[in-house]
């Protein structure tokens, strides 16, 4: 098994904002010679902005990468705004940061729904881009989104006899896809408060907690499954390090972002909330209509997909690259990990290293 890739010190990262309408401001991280091939980085989340293990598979001595936080997000303020977050909004935000910067185009890369807005981006504007990583792909459907909360939702506490216990608890464990449009509704309109509720703080650490155990689920099973004895132990390793236990030891490494406050979390899953009440901006068809429209530019498309993804279903980006694969000059390549969703974890990280550096290289 390749050795891992080593972390870029957090020092090399030149922090900027880019004003926009309205008063907000766009905050991103720019990294590498700036006379060199550019590469727009996009965080998942939404919500979270981007944290240094967005760029560990690019060599910052010969690509330069942006890595802004959306709108709301990570340092950009308002932080935990709502306003501007429709679909179209953030991806013209891309495109004022493009301008602003000078780049003719560049090549984007994007995880989770990084990958989502990074496809919809390509497609609205192929001419400012070179070619696409897309790791993890989120399409942004209901199915995703039960399929996540039934598993790793964690469990609402039982009530005390005395019924002093917490009211009106969300429990999505037992969500139907049919309810799945009110509940997200409700989680919304829950966090589209001002002010930070019980029952936000609450949602809010549920929701992380969900996270966590779907983050570590799947790195567990690509540990359990793997077949190498080196590759097996690499994996081990991974694995533990994501488990809580193991965070507040590793604060001091770059690909880990420090734990959220209750406020700054509140805000977090405001926004996310927010995009998966309206489906992440997606119409009906959308995505395969994206798709079809980079096929027809001829664009570079890489598919980066752990095995194991419990977040986001492999087959989003094996039924995305047979699409690509079945239209004439469509130009896509698929990596199959032995992982599960995050792109931190060694064998996804090794698969952006591989696209990246081929596409440099084309």
């Amino acid at each position: 098994m390749p050795s891992a890739i080593s972390v870029y010190p957090v020092g090399q990262a030149r922090l900027c904002q880019l004003p926009l309408p309205g008063g907000q401001l766009l905050a991103y991280q720019r990294l590498g010679p700036e006379q060199a091939p550019a590469w727009l980085a996009l965080h998942g989340g939404p919500g979270s902005g981007a944290q240094p293990g967005l760029w560990q598979a690019f060599d910052l001595q010969r690509q330069q990468v942006i890595a802004p936080d959306q709108r709301g997000s990570g340092r950009s303020r308002p932080f935990g705004s709502l306003r501007g977050q429709a679909l179209s909004a953030l991806i013209q935000d891309l495109e004022r940061l493009r301008e602003s910067l000078g780049l003719r185009s560049w090549s984007v890369m994007g995880g989770s729904w990084g990958a989502t807005l990074a496809l919809i981006y390509a497609a609205r504007h192929p001419e400012a881009v070179d070619a696409l990583v897309l790791r993890g792909s989120f399409r942004g459907t209901r199915r995703e989104v039960v399929r996540l909360l039934r598993r790793f939702w964690p469990k609402a506490p039982a009530r005390p006899a005395n019924g002093n216990g917490p009211r009106g608890a969300l429990d999505p464990r037992q969500i139907r896809p049919a309810q799945a449009g009110a509940l997200l509704q409700r989680l919304s309109q829950l966090f589209r408060d001002g002010t930070v509720s019980r029952a936000s703080q609450r949602a809010a650490r549920d929701w992380q907690a969900m996270e966590q155990a779907a983050a570590l689920h799947g790195a567990r099973r690509a540990w359990r499954q793997a077949g190498e004895p080196e590759q097996r132990r690499q994996l081990k390793s991974a694995w533990q390090a994501l488990r809580p236990g193991q965070l507040r030891r590793r604060l001091e490494r770059p690909d880990w972002a420090p734990p959220l406050r209750a406020r700054a979390l509140w805000q977090k899953y405001r926004i996310q909330s927010h995009h998966l009440a309206h489906r992440c901006g997606l119409a009906p068809g959308q995505w395969q209509q994206a798709l079809q429209s980079v096929a027809d530019s001829g664009m570079a498309v890489s598919w980066i997909h752990g095995r194991f993804d419990t977040v986001c279903p492999p087959d989003n980006s094996l039924a995305s690259h047979r699409l690509l694969t079945e239209r004439a000059g469509a130009r896509s390549r698929l990596w199959l990990t032995q992982a599960g969703h995050l792109g931190t974890e060694p064998l996804n990280r090794l698969a952006l290293r591989e696209a990246i550096s081929r596409i440099s290289h084309d």
